[in-house]
Parts: structure tokens; sequence; C-alpha cells
């Protein structure tokens, strides 16, 4: 993992209530975003997430997600081996 500039969520499937910077809040009218790991439920699908590397990972999350009934997940990766990113 990329320890220079991030810390990896240790607290699993836990959404936490993120107090949003006050320059932030003034320009979205929000005072709180939800911050972690979660699954979106919309009225016709599903969306999840995972970072970059863990795409490479033996039990990557889109694995469990996927068998969670997921449907679409994204990855924002940052690999060199990806083409086109």
């Amino acid at each position: 993992r990329e320890t220079r500039y991030f810390t990896s969520w240790k607290k699993g499937n836990v959404v936490e209530k993120y107090t949003l910077p006050e320059a932030a809040s003034k320009v979205t009218g929000q005072t709180h975003v939800p911050f972690g790991t979660a699954i979106l439920e919309f009225c016709d699908t599903s969306l999840a997430s995972e970072t970059c590397e863990e795409l490479f990972t033996p039990f990557a999350p889109h694995i469990q997600l996927a068998l969670n009934g997921v449907e679409i997940i994204t990855n924002g990766s940052g690999s060199h081996h990806q083409l086109r990113k």
C-alpha cells in the first residue's frame, strides 16, 4: 500500500460521519459527509468502489462486493499497468 500519503482503512465495513472543513461547508452547504466502506443502493442498481492497488490483491474488495450483489464496481486506478487512464 502507498503509505507515504495514505493510511489504510482498518475499520472494515463501517461508514462514519465526517465533519467537513468550514471552507468546504460554505461551498457545498453541507456540514457532514459519509466516509468509509459502503454499498450505495439505488432504485435499479448498486454501486461500490475500491482503490487502485486493491485490484491486484489476492482478496480484492471487488470479489466480495460482487458476491454481495453489487452491479457496478469502480476502481480509481493510478496503476501503470492500465492503459488510457
